[in-house]
């Protein structure tokens, strides 16, 4: 376990965030002592007694992060299972009856949407304890996933429940979450983080998997019994509420941030944090790179629906097409997760890993120009997945990592910001990209300008790997080292 501090300033409290040498076979560093860091994997290096000893208290070290994340991680886990259940059945079901139409109706509703619930949450989410703050906005989505089922159940009101269910489901999957990062972020240091993050997401993929395979199965078990697809929708809130009792007493004694006593208005809180992001070059670029990132990423998304639901023709096959495709995705992502991310992390560094999203969605974009102008369904396919297994795996996690620089007091707002705001954004202006391409007739216009936004992101990865360096150096960054529990 590391030791305390007495309170002094880290110098570089993400040390691995910077590029390094290479260890030399065999070498022991500080990091590795502490039994936080991996050891050499070289045969000369395991095959000595000093190797040895380190490597078992290395894994002990390993075993007891984990044992103090489990928690937490089982409730990400649940969040995105309950998160996607419903976005898979509510997005295939209101695109079925509106067609393209209905996406550039309800992209821009639940960008405008986010960032509302965003901006009732901003002012108090950093200011009370966190545990707290999941409480309330856990029970608040619960009612309102309840009134909307209401709303599904009644013929008359059945597409207004239905895209209500899909906007809740958009912000379920993001606002939650950053609750839960932010206590993870009290819980574990930097050093630690480097290690836990990627197993912790691994677990969030297993949840994302179950959350994908079960409506993407359930309709051959339920239509034969002639049971309609939204019912599987009333797993939702009894799983919020179940999150709502149970992590808060499994975080009972933990140093979960406390909050602060001091009040803000709306303009202050946001202020506050637009201005930690501009007074930082490399979240500035870190911003306006997921910015065109989103908007061509989910141009490609409404794309890639309608195009599938002209193919598929029904509800239900929609429905089995869109979550196989995404549990596809996501064997991906845990492979990419299991074997291949910490080793890019290592080697490109946090804004080398944020650099590779832009370039996915160029490629994804130009592959979709291909199948939306053919008519070949596998090609679309390929094309919404080489934007959402980067965008899942290698950015998800170079974000977090990125995220946990930012002080304690600020954290939550800043991650509405770099994670929330731009996918709001993008969500607005995907619309309008889906509006002008139903308009226009021209469904290949959608893929077209989401290779034109990716190309604009680029730039900016650029400019956000050439500050990174002295990014690490701005005060605004550092953060006190915390005896870990």
């Amino acid at each position: 376990m590391r030791t305390a501090d007495n309170g002094s300033d880290d110098d570089d409290p993400w040390g691995f965030a910077a590029a390094r040498p290479p260890k030399a076979p065999g070498a022991i560093t500080n990091e590795a002592t502490e039994g936080t860091s991996r050891l050499d994997s070289s045969p000369y290096h395991q095959a000595t007694p000093a190797g040895s000893r380190l490597a078992a208290e290395t894994g002990d070290s390993v075993k007891i992060l984990r044992s103090r994340a489990r928690s937490l991680a089982l409730a990400l886990a649940l969040v995105f299972a309950l998160g996607f259940i419903t976005e898979v059945i509510a997005a295939s079901r209101f695109v079925h009856l509106l067609g393209p139409r209905g996406l550039a109706v309800i992209y821009p509703l639940g960008g405008i949407g986010l960032v509302a619930a965003a901006i009732v949450q901003i002012t108090w989410i950093d200011h009370i304890r966190r545990d707290l703050a999941f409480i309330r906005v856990t029970l608040s989505y619960a009612a309102a996933f309840t009134v909307a089922l209401i709303l599904v159940a009644i013929h008359s009101t059945t597409i207004v429940g239905t895209g209500l269910i899909w906007l809740l489901a958009d912000q379920l999957n993001f606002l939650l979450p950053l609750i839960v990062w932010a206590i993870i972020g009290d819980l574990f240091n930097a050093g630690e983080g480097r290690i836990i993050y990627p197993w912790i997401t691994s677990w969030r993929y297993g949840g994302q998997l179950v959350g994908i395979a079960i409506p993407a199965l359930a309709p051959f078990v339920l239509v034969p019994l002639g049971i309609p697809l939204p019912t599987l929708l009333i797993v939702c809130p009894i799983g919020l509420v179940l999150l709502a009792v149970l992590l808060p007493r499994a975080l009972k004694g933990r140093a979960i941030g406390q909050g602060t006593a001091e009040a803000e208005s709306h303009r202050e809180a946001i202020a506050s944090a637009w201005k930690f992001v501009t007074g930082v070059k490399a979240f500035k670029a870190m911003f306006v790179t997921s910015l065109m990132a989103f908007i061509a990423g989910l141009s490609i998304e409404g794309s890639f629906l309608t195009a599938a639901d002209e193919h598929q023709g029904s509800e239900a096959k929609l429905q089995i097409l869109y979550g196989l495709t995404l549990l596809t995705v996501f064997i991906i992502c845990w492979l990419l997760q299991r074997f291949v991310v910490t080793n890019l992390m290592e080697r490109f560094d946090i804004p080398g890993s944020l650099a590779i999203l832009p370039i996915a969605v160029v490629v994804g974009g130009v592959i979709l120009i291909v199948g939306v102008s053919t008519s070949v369904l596998p090609m679309v396919i390929v094309g919404v997945v080489a934007w959402r297994v980067p965008w899942w795996s290698i950015d998800d996690v170079a974000r977090r990592a990125a995220l946990s620089l930012v002080p304690d007091e600020r954290r939550t707002r800043v991650s509405f910001l770099i994670d929330l705001v731009p996918f709001a954004s993008g969500l607005i202006i995907a619309g309008g990209v889906m509006a002008l391409t139903s308009w226009l007739g021209l469904p290949v216009l959608a893929p077209i300008l989401a290779v034109v936004f990716g190309t604009m992101a680029i730039p900016a990865s650029r400019l956000m790997i050439r500050s990174w360096q002295d990014a690490l150096l701005n005060p605004q960054l550092r953060r006190r080292k915390r005896l870990s529990d």
